[in-house]
């Protein structure tokens, strides 16, 4: 009886959850109804993937250093611009929010075989590989390079690409190596002529990723080093209690 209650309990917290998607929903009916907001009513895809990007951005702070509050309110910010963005395309047609929710699922039971198949993995690497091999067969083949996206932050994409040499076994991901990059960078400062444009950028680009290599060998993200450097930063500036 009692796997029987819990199953029924998890029953209705699925069903609570899909009523305030519902009442978000409800709302963006409204805003863009007849009678609605003329700033809603006159949005597109392409005015609103603008604040999506930024109601992303906003999120992640929240997450870094904000309260729970905080994250709740921004991530309600960012799942109405999503929903706001699936209402749109749904009133031209293009597609709704059932065939949004039915391609994430199916996405998803796809690339975790070791879940919801009989595939095994021994480690989180065996997973990442497997999603990878996963996707080109859905790509087709048709993958143009690494199939990271280019408008990524530099910090973030310089991530992503040393996390695949690495799981190809292309280079070494050990803290001595990464290290050893970092002051090769250092020491070509004296064989670089710093007042010519295209030396200083290339060297100024090999030091920072040697710096993200140095992250991953460390377990750390670069930009939430940065983020919680800056922060700091900014606090002294300001008098806070971190000067």
């Amino acid at each position: 009886m009692e796997g029987v209650q819990m199953s029924e309990d998890k029953s209705s917290q699925s069903a609570n959850r899909w009523d305030g998607v519902g009442r978000i929903w409800e709302i963006i009916d409204r805003l863009r109804g007849e009678n609605g907001c003329p700033w809603d009513r006159k949005q597109t895809p392409e005015t609103v993937q603008t604040y999506l990007v930024e109601e992303a951005h906003e999120a992640a702070a929240a997450i870094r250093s904000g309260t729970k509050e905080d994250v709740a309110e921004e991530l309600g910010d960012l799942l109405f611009m999503v929903l706001f963005l699936v209402h749109l395309y749904e009133e031209e047609e293009s597609f709704s929010l059932e065939d949004v929710c039915r391609a994430i699922c199916e996405k998803m039971i796809r690339r975790h075989p070791h879940v919801f198949g009989d595939v095994r993995v021994k480690s989180a690497k065996d997973v990442r590989s497997n999603w990878e091999k996963i996707k080109e067969r859905e790509k087709g083949g048709k993958r143009q390079g690494l199939g990271i996206p280019k408008t990524l932050p530099a910090l973030a994409r310089a991530y992503r690409i040393r996390a695949r040499q690495e799981d190809g076994g292309a280079v070494s991901a050990s803290l001595e190596d990464a290290v050893q990059g970092i002051r090769a960078c250092v020491n070509g400062l004296g064989r670089t002529d710093l007042r010519d444009p295209d030396q200083s950028r290339a060297l100024l680009g090999t030091l920072l990723y040697r710096t993200v290599c140095l992250a991953r060998a460390l377990g750390q993200r670069p930009e939430d080093s940065l983020h919680a450097y800056l922060d700091a930063l900014e606090s002294s500036m300001a008098g806070g209690p971190d000067s």
